[in-house]
């Protein structure tokens, strides 16, 4: 018998890129459609539907190929049925149709791609409006209104002027879960508005932990405003993470990663996340991008540091692979 696939990405997702529409999370290289407009959205759902009914016949796309979130079917339903099934809805929006931000990190792979520069005050999405998109998705009825997982990446929130529109439209139709991207430079009144409202979920990169190794990284003199404005989300009934991406000269050692720890303690912050450049010219050697020994007695220390002092020193799946493969895309 034929093997039929299926992928919980593509059947939950939309991503809506600065560029494209990606069904999935693996961005420019998976499946995706042309910059949307509001009067194309059924095109969205048109290709979206196929793609899903190729992998339940057996088919796999050509962006799809080798794709490690790829599943064969345990037990397929009849053909004929799938063929005439309601397709699923959207369980995850991923908003990060944006560039702008407030800060220039060094490490940020966007820049060289779009080419953005800072923006400190709002302003509109140099590449489309998703407000009346996603009206629109939901007139279409493609979205789930009861387990909804919305995440806001791309640039920064902060810049953007459709933010906070964009949240009230999906806390109207009863949105589960608001995970936030930001460099945590401006405070957002709008966290604090939903916050017992549903689960909000904010995610933080600091890189540092004193103010002049976040000059040097962000390239901007805010770290005391990031700080203040920790000291505010802390109070709040939310998810806040703080991030730490290793940046090679600058924060890739023991004393930095200390204070980092250390101003997380004070504040009384409790969950970190430690990641890694990924744009490192340094590291890269035949094609790929080989971690450097050292980093795994960061990683080492980093995990024992953070335990000893009642932090959660959560490390992404996806990172975890990486260090026991000893470098990306292998």
């Amino acid at each position: 018998m034929r093997k039929r696939y299926f992928c919980k990405r593509l059947n939950e997702t939309l991503d809506f890129d600065a560029l494209k529409v990606f069904y999935c999370c693996a961005t420019r290289t998976g499946p995706s459609i042309d910059i949307p407009k509001p009067d194309k959205v059924k095109d969205i759902i048109t290709k979206r539907n196929s793609l899903i009914k190729m992998l339940d016949r057996g088919d796999i796309p050509e962006e799809c190929q080798g794709c490690f979130d790829l599943r064969e079917q345990e037990k397929p339903k009849n053909l004929l049925f799938s063929l005439f099934s309601k397709p699923p809805k959207a369980k995850m929006i991923i908003v990060k149709h944006f560039k702008q931000c407030d800060c220039s990190c060094i490490y940020c792979c966007e820049q060289y791609l779009s080419g953005r520069k800072i923006v400190l005050k709002s302003k509109k999405s140099d590449y489309y409006d998703l407000l009346p998109i996603i009206k629109e998705c939901y007139k279409q009825d493609i979205i789930d209104k009861k387990n909804l997982d919305v995440h806001f990446q791309g640039g920064n929130v902060s810049v953007l002027d459709e933010f906070e529109d964009l949240v009230d439209i999906f806390m109207q139709n009863g949105v589960k879960r608001v995970e936030i991207a930001t460099n945590g430079i401006v405070y957002l009144p709008k966290i604090a508005e939903i916050a017992d409202k549903t689960f909000v979920d904010i995610n933080i990169s600091i890189d540092s932990g004193c103010r002049e190794t976040f000059k040097k990284i962000k390239t901007v003199d805010k770290f005391d405003d990031v700080v203040e404005n920790l000291k505010k989300y802390v109070k709040l009934p939310v998810l806040l993470r703080l991030k730490y991406i290793l940046v090679r000269g600058y924060n890739d050692n023991k004393e930095e990663l200390q204070k980092y720890i250390n101003l997380m303690k004070e504040i009384g912050i409790t969950n970190s996340e430690l990641m890694i450049d990924q744009c490192d010219k340094e590291f890269l050697q035949d094609g790929e991008f080989k971690i450097p020994e050292y980093y795994y007695e960061l990683f080492d220390f980093y995990k024992k540091e953070c335990l000893a002092n009642g932090i959660n020193p959560t490390i992404w799946e996806y990172i975890e692979e990486i260090l026991k493969k000893g470098s990306f895309f292998k």
